[in-house]
């Protein structure tokens, strides 16, 4: 087991490519030669009003856009943006039926699993040439702004990078006589049973159940852990040895009561773990941040571990997650859409983004940012050991009905095989 250190700070993401490697593109990617007319230059792109969607955002995010960026956007190019929010258990709902009736805002954020499903409906404006045509683009991490595209197109920019590995509450742990971070599955079950039956716990374990995905979520980073493939010969394959090994790990914890199906967020206020009822959770950026908003006393009570290995001789893995800003493609205003989001990417503003959506920034020209230490940049400097989903463009679809098929499974009244045999049925008729 790794040793338990406090660590203090903001972590984050959202959803990235098979290893999210740090290596950045290329510098100076595009070069200084002024780009064709109607690429989105500010010339091109003066004066205009677009809306822009921002999905999840903190309140602190919400009123930094309003009062910094968006006035600053104005003053610098003449256009007015619209700010709309929504949580994100209600956005893919919000999204669909923007892009259907032809009313989606033009700028949306996008979510780690959006790229392939909302390119492949036609929802999303191919952004390539301005993409390749951007002086910035060469800043980026590479695999997080690859993140962006699907099918050899680019659709989004990343803004905001969310790396979730174990959590741990150390005041907790240590009162249970748990004296280091545990490494392995095993490790995780012991420090859990330790735990179990401390006085304000109703869980050992939070896996970060809410009102969206977020058991889906919980599930693919074990099978992930686990060395599991989605597709095989374009097939699902949940219903594999890894699918069986993750999913059985799963619910174990559910029958030792070391997990609450009942343990739900409800997307405000203090998580489980902050208000001391649970000890332990994968999650990166968004703990941090809720402890620091609602109960910045616990941040020095919160320990990271490194990514769990499914067994001694696995690799170690957490997963990755990547917000990124995209344009719709019905957008009447493509070239000032465009202007906003290399604003929203630039270095100097998307330093205070990624920070108040509680993650870790996609440039590297970031990394040495004044609030990216300690905690942060050990996260960012060992990233390598995140995977994420494979792109699918049924994934929208697929994440909401595999949390559904889980549920059952979590609550004793379905058993592991059944339930992996119905999600391979379900994905595959999708």
């Amino acid at each position: 087991m790794s040793h338990l250190i406090s660590r203090r700070g903001a972590l984050g993401l959202g959803l990235g490519v098979a290893a999210i490697g740090l290596t950045a593109c290329g510098r100076g990617g595009g070069g200084t030669d002024p780009a064709p007319a109607g690429d989105g230059t500010a010339g091109a792109a003066a004066g205009g009003k677009i809306s822009f969607l921002a999905l999840g955002p903190s309140q602190g995010l919400t009123d930094h856009l309003n009062n910094e960026v968006i006035p600053a956007f104005k003053e610098a190019t003449g256009i007015d943006v619209e700010l709309q929010t929504s949580d994100w258990g209600s956005a893919f709902q919000k999204v669909t039926t923007g892009a259907a009736s032809n009313s989606l805002a033009d700028v949306l954020v996008i979510g780690g699993i959006w790229t392939a499903p909302l390119a492949d409906k036609g929802v999303l404006l191919d952004i390539t040439d301005k993409v390749n045509a951007w002086e910035d683009k060469g800043e980026f991490y590479e695999k997080m702004l690859a993140d962006g595209a699907y099918d050899g197109k680019n659709y989004a920019v990343p803004i905001a990078a969310d790396v979730r590995s174990g959590v741990y509450r150390k005041d907790i742990l240590e009162a249970a006589g748990v004296s280091d971070l545990p490494t392995t599955w095993d490790e995780f079950l012991e420090a859990a049973r330790a735990v179990k039956g401390q006085d304000g716990i109703v869980a050992p374990i939070d896996w970060g159940i809410d009102k969206s995905i977020g058991l889906q979520q919980a599930f693919a980073q074990l099978f992930l852990q686990a060395g599991g493939e989605y597709w095989v010969d374009g097939k699902a394959n949940f219903n594999s040895d890894a699918g069986k090994k993750a999913l059985g790990f799963l619910v174990q914890t559910y029958e030792e009561g070391l997990a609450d199906p009942n343990m739900v967020y409800a997307g405000s206020g203090p998580r489980p773990m902050v208000a001391g009822q649970a000890a332990m959770m994968y999650s990166g950026g968004q703990l941090v941040g809720n402890a620091a908003q609602t109960d910045e006393a616990v941040l020095d009570k919160l320990a990271v571990g490194p990514g769990l290995k499914a067994d001694a001789s696995s690799a170690p893995t957490s997963a990755a997650w990547i917000n990124k800003v995209a344009i719709a493609k019905n957008s009447k205003q493509p070239d000032q859409a465009w202007e906003f989001v290399k604003f929203l990417a630039s270095k100097d503003q998307l330093s205070d983004v990624s920070r108040l959506y509680d993650a870790l920034p996609p440039r590297a020209d970031l990394a040495d940012a004044d609030w990216v230490e300690g905690l942060n940049k050990q996260i960012l400097e060992t990233a390598d050991d995140a995977v994420s989903q494979p792109p699918n463009p049924k994934m929208m679809q697929i994440g909401p009905e595999i949390t559904s098929l889980l549920e059952p499974a979590i609550r004793g009244t379905v058993g592991v095989d059944e339930t992996l045999e119905a999600i391979d049925a379900k994905v595959n008729s999708l």
